[in-house]
C-alpha cells in the first residue's frame, strides 16, 4: 500500500485531526495501530488535501507509533516543537465510515406532532444551522432539549440529540436556525423527518482522539493526612455523574482553609485527578476514587492535570456540552448535572459580542469568585446564547460540611421530636359547634412536618431528627440562608468602600441577578387528572401544591395552607399572609354593618331626618346666599336651592346611624389587634420562632462587612461587628430632618391644590352652566390632583428611604426594616392623610363671616357646602382610597406581564424554547420584598378606622380589595417573581405598633369628626333646645346667619350660628360645651373599654404558655450531656394540645 510524508504547520484551530486505536485501545481486535478517523472541516488538515480517514500513521515526527498507547500517541503529537508535524501514514490502511464502531440509535424516522391546547408548546429546543452552526463547520439542526410537558414529550418519539433532515418536507439539512423556526411555527400539525441520536454520534467523534485538545501539565503530588483536618479537598465528577457535562474526569471542587492540600499549595481547585496512589481514575465512578482516597492511612500519591477544568471550559469540545439528556425546567434543573448536589443559588451575567466587559468589571468579578472559593462552595457554570451574546449561569451548592458550620453560626434550629397538636382554625371551631359543614377547609395533601426543636450543635448532630441523611436533613429554604449569608459577605473589592456583597455587585451590574431556584414549574403536569388514586400517584412538588390549592381564583373561600407557605418561602413571608389573611376574615362584620348605615341612609333620605329637604322643597330664592367670592371679583348671591341635590346626598355619609357604627369600628380595631397577637404567637410557636429576635437574629451581613470594630453580645456572649452610636447619630439626625423637608414638601403641595381649588371656583359660579355644581367639579379635580401627587411622591420617597437606612448602619434585618418603615410610614401618612385632615377638620373651621372674612394671598379660604363638609371628605376619601386600590391592583397584575414581554423581547425568546430551571427563573421578575404589600395594606387600615364616620363603606371597600389582593399576591408569588431567599420573622414587626397607633388614631379622629364636622350634634342640639315640637323643622333656616349690615349689597345668609352682627350666639357656644364633652366622653369611654379587653384578653392562648415551657424542658433533657441516664421523656401523646388558629 502507498505511504506518503506528510508535514503540517500548526495554525490557528489547531492540526484539525481525530485519531484512534494503540495498544491500550485498539481500533479493531488485534490491532494496535493508530488511525485516522476524522479531518476537521476548514482546518489545517482538511486544507492540505494529503490525508484523509482511515489512514494509518506509521510515525510521528520519527518516532514509531505501531505499538503504543493511545495517549502516547496524543502526547506525540501535542509536543510537537515549533507548531510543524511531521507524519508517516499508509494510505487508505482501512474502509473506515463515521460510526462503524455501533453507536445505539441511529436510523431515520417521521414523526408528527400536534400543538397543545393549553399554550404548553411543541416543547423542544433546536441549536445549529448555517448561521449559527452548533458543531463547528456543521450546518445541521439538532434537538438540544425537550420539555416534558410539551407535544414532544406526550409523542416519545422525538429525542435529545435527533438531527431534522425535514421540517413539513422542506429539507433542512442546509438552512438557517431561523427558517427551521419559521417552519416550525407555520402550521399547527409538525411533521418532522430526523436522524436518530445523530448529535451523541458527532460529539463522540468529535472528542475521540481530538489531537488538538489541550491537556494541563501533569504532576506528582504526595500529601500527608492531618489528624485534625484530614487531606483538606473535595473531589467531584466521575464517569457515573460528570461534574462536566461530558467529561468522565474527577475533579478537585474545593480546599478546606488549614488543611493538608491547603498547607502543601500545589492542588488546585479544578485540577483534574489521573491517578489515586498508582491506580487510573480518569474513567473511574466517583465513589471509586473517594474510596481510594480514604484508604490511603497516612499519606495519598496524586498525579493530577493541572487547571484541566479550566482547559476543557476553553476547548470547542465544552460547547458541544449544551445540551440536556433529561428535562432540566423541571425538579431535575434544580441539581447539578450529577443529579446529587442542589443549587442552592444562581448568580447570572451577561457579555455582549459588541460591548466587551469593563476591566473594573471582570476584575471585581473574578475577585469575588476567588473568595467565594474560599468558603468551600462548589460551583457548576452554564451559557445560553441570547440576541446579542450569551448569558451566564454560576450554579452555587453549599457542601454539608460548610452547612454545619454555618447552621451553628446563624443559629438554626434542629428537630427533635414530632408534635401532636390539633390546629382547629376559631370559624371551623364555631361551625363544629354547631354541627354545620366547613366549606372553608380544603385538603391540601403534603402537609408539612411539625416538630419542637433545639439549638443547632454540630457536635450532637446525631440528636435531631433526619440527622442520618445529609441530602435531606437541611431544608432548602436553609440552605439558601447559608448561601445567602456567604453571597452577601464575601468581599469583591476595598472593604472601607463597602465593595463587599451580592447584592451590591447586582445593583453595579457585575452580575445581572443572584437568586435561589424555585422547585419545578408552578403548572401541574398536563395529565394529572388522569393520574391513578392511591399510593402510587405522584406526588406534586412544593410550588405545584401552593399553584393549586392557594394561587388559584377558585381557592378564595378556602383557608390559606399558611404551613406550605412557610416551607417554601420561609416564615417572614408565612406571618404575611397569615396577617392579611386574619384581617381580611376581620373585614366582613365592620362591611356587613357599614353597608347597613348606608342602607339606612338610603333608605331615610326622604324622611324628616334630612334637613336638605328644607332646601329642595323651599321656593326659589328663599334662602339668598352671601356671594362665595369678593363681589369686586364678580360674584354674586346665590340660591341655596341650587345646592339641593348635594345637600340631599350628604345625608348618606351624615345621619345618626355614622355615630353607633363609628363606637362599632372603634371597638373593631381594639379586637382584631388583640386577637392578631394571639394569632401571631401561635404560629410563631408552631413555626419555631419565638424569641428568634432576641436570642437567634444575628447582624447583617452588609452591617457585619462594614462595622469597623467588634464588641461582645451582652445575651449571647459572643463578639459581634459594631458600628459605634457617635457615628451612627448624626446619621441619624440627618435622616429625620430629610424626612421632615419631604413631609413638608406634601404640606406644600397640599396648598397647591387649595390655592388650585380657591382660583377654579370663582369662574365657575359666576358661569351659570357650571354653577351648580361648581363644588363638585373642584373638590373631584382636586382630588384626583391629590391622588396623582401622593403617588408621584410615594415613589420618590420610598428610594431615598431605601438610601438613608441603608447609610444609617442598623446592626439587625429586623432593626433595618423598623427603621425603614418608621420612615416610610410617616411620610406615606402624611403624604395620603394630609388633605384628609385638612377637609375633616380646618376646611370652613376659619372662614368669617361677611365683611370680616379670613384670608390667605388676597383670597377668601375654603368653605364648606350646604352639605357640609363631611360630603367632600366621602368624596376625598372614596377617590383616594379607591383609586389607590384600583391603581394599585392593576399594577400588580399588568405590570408583570409587560415586563416579562419586554423581557423576552430583548432575550430574544420565543415562546415554544425550552428552558432549563436556572434560566426560567432569570426570566421571572424580582422579588423585591413585603414592605410595599405590608405599607399598602397598614394604610388602607387607615382609611377603614380613621375617618369610618364620614365614609361608612371603606371596610366594605377595603375587603373586596383583599380578596383580589390575596390570590394576586399569591399567583405573583409563585409564578411571576423569583423567589426570595426564606427570611425568618417571629411578628409582623414595627407594623403592629403601627396598626396599634392607627386604631387609637382612629377613636379621636372620629372623636372630633362626628363633633366638629358632621351635622349630629347641631341638630342633636336643636332638638332638645330650639325646636318646640323636638323635630328638625326649620333647622335649616335656624342654621343660617344673616350677613351684618352694609356688609353686602345685598341681604344674604351664611351657614353660621351667629347673631346679625357677626358675633357668636349663645347656640354657638353651647354648641361648644357639647362637642367638647362629647369627644371627652367618646373617646374616655373606647379607651378605658379597650384596656379593660387588653387585660382580659390573654396575649397567649389557654395552654400555649404550658406547651411552650414543657417544650423547652423536653428539649433541654435531649441536648442535655446526660441524656438516656434519666429515663425517657414523657410520650407527647401525653399532653394532646389543641390550637386555636
Amino acid at each position: 500500500m502507498e505511504t506518503l510524508t506528510v508535514s503540517l504547520n500548526k495554525k490557528k484551530g489547531g492540526y484539525g485531526f481525530n485519531i484512534k486505536g494503540g495498544r491500550d485501545k485498539p481500533f479493531r481486535e488485534g490491532d494496535s495501530s493508530i488511525y485516522i478517523t476524522r479531518l476537521r472541516p476548514g482546518a489545517t488538515a482538511e486544507k492540505d488535501g494529503r490525508l484523509a480517514p482511515g489512514d494509518k500513521i506509521l510515525e510521528i515526527n520519527g518516532n514509531d507509533v505501531s505499538d503504543v498507547t493511545h495517549s502516547e500517541a496524543l502526547d506525540l503529537v501535542r509536543k510537537t516543537k515549533g507548531g510543524k508535524l511531521t507524519l508517516l501514514v499508509q494510505k487508505r490502511a482501512i474502509k473506515f465510515t463515521e460510526g462503524e464502531d455501533g453507536d445505539d440509535g441511529l436510523g431515520v424516522m417521521s414523526i408528527q406532532l400536534h400543538r397543545e391546547k393549553k399554550g404548553r408548546g411543541l416543547g423542544f429546543n433546536i441549536r445549529g444551522g448555517r448561521d449559527s452552526p452548533y458543531v463547528p463547520e456543521d450546518p445541521s439542526i439538532y434537538v438540544t432539549r425537550i420539555n416534558s410537558e410539551g407535544a414532544a414529550a406526550s409523542d416519545g418519539r422525538l429525542s435529545v440529540g435527533d438531527k431534522l433532515l425535514e421540517i413539513n418536507n422542506v429539507n433542512v439539512e442546509d438552512t438557517t436556525i431561523d427558517r427551521a423556526i419559521d417552519l416550525i411555527q407555520s402550521k399547527k400539525r409538525l411533521l418532522l423527518l430526523v436522524e436518530k441520536k445523530a448529535l451523541q454520534r458527532v460529539v463522540k467523534t468529535v472528542r475521540e482522539g481530538a489531537v488538538d485538545s489541550v491537556r494541563g501539565v501533569e504532576n506528582v503530588i504526595e500529601l500527608y493526612k492531618d489528624p485534625e483536618y484530614g487531606l483538606g479537598f473535595n473531589i467531584r465528577g466521575g464517569s457515573d455523574a460528570n461534574y462536566m457535562r461530558g467529561h468522565p474526569g474527577i475533579f478537585v471542587t474545593s480546599i478546606k482553609p488549614g488543611g493538608s492540600a491547603d498547607r502543601d499549595s500545589r492542588l488546585k481547585i479544578g485540577d483534574r485527578l489521573l491517578e489515586i496512589n498508582g491506580v487510573d481514575v480518569r474513567s473511574v465512578p466517583q465513589d471509586a476514587a473517594v474510596q481510594l482516597v480514604q484508604r490511603s492511612v497516612d499519606k495519598v500519591t496524586l498525579l493530577v492535570e493541572k487547571d484541566a477544568e479550566q482547559l476543557f471550559k476553553n476547548s470547542e469540545f465544552y460547547s458541544l456540552s449544551d445540551f440536556d439528556e433529561i428535562d432540566m425546567s423541571g425538579e431535575a434543573g434544580c441539581f447539578f448535572r450529577d443529579q446529587k448536589r442542589r443549587i442552592d443559588f444562581v448568580l447570572a451575567y451577561e457579555e455582549f459580542d459588541n460591548e466587551p466587559a469593563s476591566k473594573e468589571t471582570l476584575r471585581y468579578r473574578r475577585r469575588y469568585m476567588k473568595n467565594l472559593q474560599k468558603s468551600q462552595l462548589e460551583f457548576e457554570e452554564e451559557q445560553s446564547p441570547t440576541k446579542k451574546g450569551h448569558l451566564h449561569f454560576i450554579k452555587v451548592h453549599v457542601p454539608w460540611e460548610v452547612m454545619l458550620f454555618y447552621a451553628e453560626e446563624l443559629n438554626f434550629k434542629g428537630p427533635l421530636k414530632a408534635r401532636t397538636e390539633e390546629k382547629i382554625n376559631w370559624s371551623e371551631r364555631i361551625l363544629k359547634k354547631f354541627h354545620l359543614p366547613n366549606i372553608f377547609k380544603d385538603d391540601v395533601p403534603d402537609q408539612p412536618p411539625n416538630y419542637f426543636t433545639a439549638t443547632f450543635q454540630a457536635s450532637k448532630l446525631q440528636r435531631f431528627v433526619g440527622s442520618d441523611n445529609p441530602e435531606t436533613y437541611f431544608k432548602d429554604t436553609e440552605r439558601t440562608r447559608v448561601a445567602n449569608e456567604i453571597l452577601e459577605t464575601a468581599v469583591y473589592g476595598s472593604r472601607n468602600k463597602g465593595e463587599i456583597g451580592i447584592s451590591r455587585l447586582v445593583e453595579e451590574g457585575v452580575f445581572t441577578a443572584a437568586y435561589p431556584l424555585h422547585v419545578g414549574p408552578a403548572e401541574l403536569p398536563s395529565d394529572w387528572n388522569k393520574a391513578p388514586d392511591g399510593p402510587e400517584e405522584r406526588r406534586l412538588s412544593q410550588r405545584q401544591i401552593l399553584k393549586e390549592y392557594w394561587a388559584r381564583w377558585g381557592k378564595w373561600l378556602k383557608y390559606q395552607p399558611l404551613d406550605h407557605v412557610r416551607e417554601y418561602f420561609g416564615e417572614k413571608i408565612g406571618i404575611y399572609f397569615g396577617w392579611l389573611g386574619q384581617y381580611t376574615a376581620w373585614l366582613i362584620p365592620p362591611s356587613f354593618v357599614g353597608l347597613l348605615v348606608f342602607l339606612y341612609g338610603y333608605l331615610t333620605i326622604d324622611s324628616s331626618q334630612n334637613t336638605a329637604l328644607e332646601i329642595c322643597n323651599s321656593a326659589n330664592w328663599t334662602f339668598v346666599m352671601c356671594p362665595l367670592c369678593e363681589e369686586e371679583l364678580g360674584c354674586k348671591a346665590w340660591d341655596l336651592k341650587s345646592s339641593c341635590s348635594r345637600a340631599r346626598t350628604s345625608y348618606l355619609f351624615d345621619n345618626p346611624a355614622t355615630v353607633g357604627y363609628a363606637l362599632f369600628v372603634a371597638f373593631w380595631a381594639v379586637f382584631f389587634l388583640e386577637y392578631w397577637k394571639r394569632k401571631e404567637i401561635t404560629l410563631a410557636y408552631q413555626w419555631d420562632v419565638l424569641g428568634f429576635e432576641e436570642e437567634e437574629e444575628r447582624p447583617r451581613p452588609t452591617f457585619a462587612a462594614l462595622a469597623p470594630a467588634v464588641e461582645r453580645n451582652p445575651v449571647t456572649g459572643l463578639l459581634e461587628p459594631h458600628f459605634p452610636e457617635e457615628k451612627r447619630f448624626p446619621r441619624i439626625v440627618s435622616g429625620i430632618a430629610i424626612v421632615i423637608c419631604m413631609v413638608s414638601l406634601v404640606v406644600l403641595f397640599m396648598v397647591g391644590v387649595i390655592v388650585y381649588k380657591l382660583l377654579v371656583i370663582h369662574p365657575l359660579y359666576e358661569n351659570p352652566n357650571f354653577q351648580e355644581y361648581a363644588s363638585t367639579i373642584v373638590s373631584v379635580t382636586g382630588s384626583i390632583m391629590n391622588l396623582i401627587i401622593i403617588m408621584i411622591l410615594s415613589k420618590v420617597y420610598e428610594k431615598l428611604a431605601y438610601v438613608l437606612n441603608h447609610w444609617e448602619m442598623h446592626r439587625t434585618q429586623t432593626e433595618y426594616e423598623d427603621n425603614l418603615t418608621f420612615k416610610v410610614f410617616v411620610f406615606q401618612f402624611m403624604n395620603f392623610f394630609a388633605s384628609i385632615f385638612y377637609i375633616a377638620f380646618f376646611k370652613g373651621k376659619l372662614v368669617g363671616y361677611p365683611g370680616n372674612y379670613t384670608k390667605i394671598f388676597g383670597l377668601r379660604t375654603e368653605q364648606c357646602s350646604p352639605g357640609g363638609c363631611l360630603m367632600e371628605l366621602a368624596q376625598q376619601l372614596s377617590v383616594i382610597m379607591i383609586g389607590k386600590q384600583v391603581i394599585g391592583n392593576v399594577q400588580e397584575v399588568l405590570v408583570p406581564e409587560i415586563k416579562k414581554f419586554m423581557k423576552k423581547r430583548k432575550m430574544g425568546v420565543t415562546g415554544n424554547e425550552v428552558k432549563p430551571r436556572w434560566e426560567l427563573d432569570y426570566d421571572l421578575l424580582e422579588n423585591e420584598g413585603l414592605f410595599g404589600e405590608y405599607l399598602e395594606m397598614v394604610i388602607q387600615f387607615g382609611f377603614v378606622t380613621i375617618f369610618v364616620a364620614a365614609f361608612p363603606l371603606a371596610p366594605f371597600f377595603a375587603l373586596a380589595n383583599n380578596i383580589f389582593e390575596i390570590r394576586i399576591d399569591s399567583d405573583k408569588m409563585v409564578c411571576d417573581l423569583r423567589r426570595p431567599v426564606a427570611h425568618r420573622a417571629q411578628d409582623i414587626g414595627i407594623w403592629f405598633s403601627m396598626l396599634s397607633a392607627i386604631a387609637k388614631m382612629a377613636v379621636i379622629s372620629n372623636a372630633f369628626l362626628i363633633a366638629f364636622t358632621s351635622q349630629f350634634l347641631p341638630k342633636l342640639l336643636y332638638r332638645a333646645s330650639i325646636s318646640p315640637d323636638g323635630s328638625l323643622h326649620g333647622y335649616t333656616n335656624y342654621s343660617l346667619a344673616w350677613a351684618p349690615p352694609n356688609s353686602t349689597s345685598v341681604p344674604c345668609r351664611y351657614i353660621e350660628f351667629n347673631n346679625p352682627d357677626g358675633s357668636p350666639s349663645k347656640f354657638y357656644w353651647h354648641l361648644v360645651t357639647l362637642k367638647l364633652g362629647f369627644v371627652i366622653l367618646f373617646e374616655h369611654f373606647v379607651f378605658s373599654v379597650s384596656w379593660l379587653i387588653d387585660m382580659l384578653v390573654p396575649d397567649i392562648p389557654a395552654g400555649l404558655d404550658q406547651a411552650i415551657k414543657r417544650e423547652a424542658y423536653q428539649a433541654k433533657q435531649i441536648m442535655s450531656d446526660n441524656h438516656g441516664l434519666m429515663g425517657g421523656l414523657p410520650s407527647s401523646d401525653d399532653y394532646m394540645l389543641e390550637l386555636e388558629t
